[in-house]
């Protein structure tokens, strides 16, 4: 359905280009417009009948509806619509506001809808806009309007964990235990804010999803369902790759400018990064964090390859390089016939971390883009 026509029609563009999550109802009391900010709240596809044409107490008794809003927030709703619809030449207020709970997920979120009465110029009765919003505080939303939108929805793209072909990027920074016990701690929060900043900032630019921060420690992944094929997610993944001494150089040049003495190598980052054809990869949401994380055998293959690097090596598996085109290897200036790999259990042997490396990944064969 392409919207309602005439003023609804105004009314919904407005909404649409406000991106709201909100529906507008007509003179009649039937549903005339949802948004398509509301469709994914309520997760609802293209082949889903929301009702459309139908009168509000009908439309509430879909499972698309009875599933997002409680039993109660619904009846609150109906109850507060009657009157309104049924009589809007009467003293009702042109604007109200209610305070109903949705079931968004595995849990249940309080949302404060505003009610809208509208009218024609000549005052007649054209329906009603209902308009969605989070109830939290400005603060609150002010630190989460900080973070990068398109990350965000590719965040919320995984709100259903399912197996995800995609490549993985780790990253830690290098000797890090005397570099904290050099600087001023104060320093060092600044140094390792400022390297984590500048990761997820990279992450972002190439269309990939930051995982989980731990310490000095990040790492990402580019999903082949968001890039378009598996060539394109390994490209993103590499880039990163690439990009990030330059990125801690800048980190590092800054935090120099201001009197720390810190140099750039002083501080580099150990990178592993690999592929992953069956990784099983969702969102994690508690009461204190939303995050997106991964499981799967090449997951622990990464991280060991990270652990093993030292000094700046940035150790790419032989599997994610082999993913690229020819197109997307030129792009980034690679020769894919040309280099030449090492098993990670002869790393560990001249001088890496043993023990888990060589137990969960000696046979991974890398190349040091370093």
């Amino acid at each position: 359905m392409g919207g309602p026509e005439g003023p609804l029609g105004e009314v919904a563009t407005a909404l649409a280009a406000g991106r709201t999550a909100a529906q507008v109802i007509d003179a009649h009391g039937r549903l005339a417009w949802v948004s398509e900010q509301m469709l994914m709240l309520a997760g609802a596809d293209d082949d889903t009948d929301v009702g459309y044409g139908e009168h509000v107490d009908e439309v509430l008794e879909r499972p698309l509806w009875r599933d997002l809003l409680t039993p109660e927030a619904a009846e609150t709703l109906r109850r507060d619509l009657h009157p309104r619809l049924d009589d809007q030449s009467g003293p009702a207020a042109p604007l109200w506001v209610l305070s109903l709970d949705l079931q968004v997920g595995a849990r249940q979120r309080s949302v404060g809808m505003l009610g809208v009465g509208l009218r024609h110029a000549d005052g007649s009765p054209m329906g009603a806009a209902l308009i969605y919003a989070p109830l939290l505080p400005a603060r609150v939303l002010a630190l989460v309007s900080e973070g990068d939108e398109a990350m965000f929805t590719r965040m919320a793209d995984l709100s259903e964990p399912a197996k995800r072909p995609a490549a993985i990027v780790f990253a830690d920074v290098d000797s890090s235990g005397p570099l904290s016990r050099r600087l001023p701690t104060p320093v060092y929060f600044e140094l390792i804010r400022g390297i984590t900043t500048a990761f997820d900032a990279l992450v972002a630019r190439h269309g990939g999803i930051v995982g989980k921060h731990a310490g000095d420690g990040a790492s990402a992944y580019f999903l082949a369902e968001g890039h378009g094929s598996d060539s394109d997610a390994a490209c993103a993944a590499l880039r990163v790759v690439q990009s990030l001494p330059g990125a801690v150089a800048e980190v590092v040049a800054d935090l120099a400018e201001t009197g720390v003495e810190v140099a750039r190598e002083d501080c580099r980052l150990n990178v592993g990064a690999h592929w992953g054809a069956d990784l099983f990869i969702g969102q994690v949401v508690t009461g204190g964090r939303l995050e997106v994380t991964a499981l799967g055998d090449e997951v622990n293959e990464c991280a060991r390859a990270e652990q093993v690097a030292t000094g700046g090596q940035r150790l790419v598996s032989k599997t994610l390089v082999e993913r690229l085109d020819e197109e997307a290897a030129a792009d980034l200036g690679l020769r894919p016939r040309s280099l030449t790999y090492r098993m990670l259990s002869e790393l560990t042997r001249d001088g890496g971390v043993a023990g888990k490396a060589e137990r969960d990944a000696g046979s991974l064969a890398v190349h040091d883009l370093g």
